[in-house]
Formats: C-alpha cells, sequence, structure tokens
C-alpha cells in the first residue's frame, strides 16, 4: 500500500487553483480530487504497518486551526521546474501537526522526511516546460491568496497509481479537536 497523510481541502479552495490554470506547454495540472496538503509521505507498507499507523495517528491530539495559502512557486529550486505550487504561510500550528505526524511514524521506523518541510499544494506538474513559461506563470499569480482556510482533520490516504496520474482513497480521517 503506497500511503500519505494530508490536510484535505475544502472544495471553494480547490475551485479557486484550479481557476489559476492555463494552457502552458508540457504542464499538467492537478485535478481538483487530487489537491489536497501533504504533512507526510509514508511510501509503500504492508497492512500490518498500515493498521498500526492508524492507530498511532489516532493517538495525536491537536487544536483546530485555520491557514493561509499565498504565492505561487516550483520545485526544485535552481534548477528545471518539475513541480508548480501553491505555498502555505508560515503557520507554527501547522507545523507542530506536521511534527506530531513526524513523530509518530518515526516512532513506528518509518524515516523522516531528509528535507526540510516546506508546506504546498501541487497544483501542476512540469515535463520540459520552458523554464520561463513556469516564471511567467509565477511572476503572473505572486500575490495570490487565500485567507483563513479552516482546518478540522487530517487524513490517511491510499494513493494508487494510474497512467493518467494517481488516485487518492481516504483511509482514515482524524479530527482535530474544536475550542468548544
Amino acid at each position: 500500500m503506497r500511503l500519505f497523510i494530508a490536510i484535505p481541502l475544502p472544495k471553494g479552495v480547490k475551485q479557486k487553483l484550479v481557476g489559476l490554470q492555463q494552457p502552458i506547454d508540457g504542464l499538467r495540472w492537478q485535478s481538483q480530487e487530487q489537491m489536497h496538503l501533504t504533512l507526510k509521505f509514508v511510501g509503500e507498507v504492508n497492512k500490518a504497518t498500515a493498521a498500526e499507523l492508524r492507530e498511532e495517528l489516532d493517538k495525536i491530539d491537536h487544536p483546530e486551526f485555520s491557514m493561509t495559502i499565498a504565492g505561487i512557486g516550483c520545485f526544485p529550486e535552481g534548477k528545471p521546474p518539475k513541480v508548480v505550487w501553491a505555498g502555505i504561510k508560515e503557520n507554527m500550528i501547522l507545523e507542530e501537526l506536521h511534527q506530531k505526524v513526524e513523530d509518530r511514524c518515526e516512532k513506528m521506523g518509518i524515516a523522516p522526511e531528509n528535507r526540510p518541510y516546506k508546506p504546498h499544494v501541487t497544483i501542476g506538474r512540469t515535463k520540459s516546460t520552458p523554464k520561463r513559461a513556469v516564471t511567467s506563470f509565477i511572476n503572473q499569480h505572486k500575490t495570490f491568496a487565500l485567507p483563513d482556510i479552516p482546518v478540522d482533520e487530517f487524513v490517511l490516504f491510499e494513493s494508487k497509481l494510474y497512467p493518467d496520474g494517481a488516485r487518492h482513497q481516504r483511509l482514515q480521517t482524524y479530527l482535530l479537536k474544536s475550542d468548544e
């Protein structure tokens, strides 16, 4: 099973992200169904590990919060772009949730990510897209922002790969704690 842990986005947010899409040679835009904010990519695990991971994630106690999508960029920096993303404004509560997920995974022997966590929503993937076309798109949308996006859950997803892209299925939803 190929697993990842993510925050699903409200439909209205996904629609606004899809609204940015425009024809760019070699750029494959993400569908609304694929848009999410990854907390942790787990990768291939067996069913027993998946079951243990479900239990570990259930132990996470974290408050609801809101976040802001701000700016458009691409990965990797300084090289031909592979991923076009919408960034997430710095958010300590999100960082804490990411760290709790990372800690639970590490406790099970799932290796931590070897890069710093850079929260983002992938909106497109490139294949030999000219860098200037991507840079032009980024500059055109550098002031793009969606404030006050409520976050009240995170989800363990299974990702199945198909020739037309990945499909994500919810395995388990974890509710965050409300202040009430």
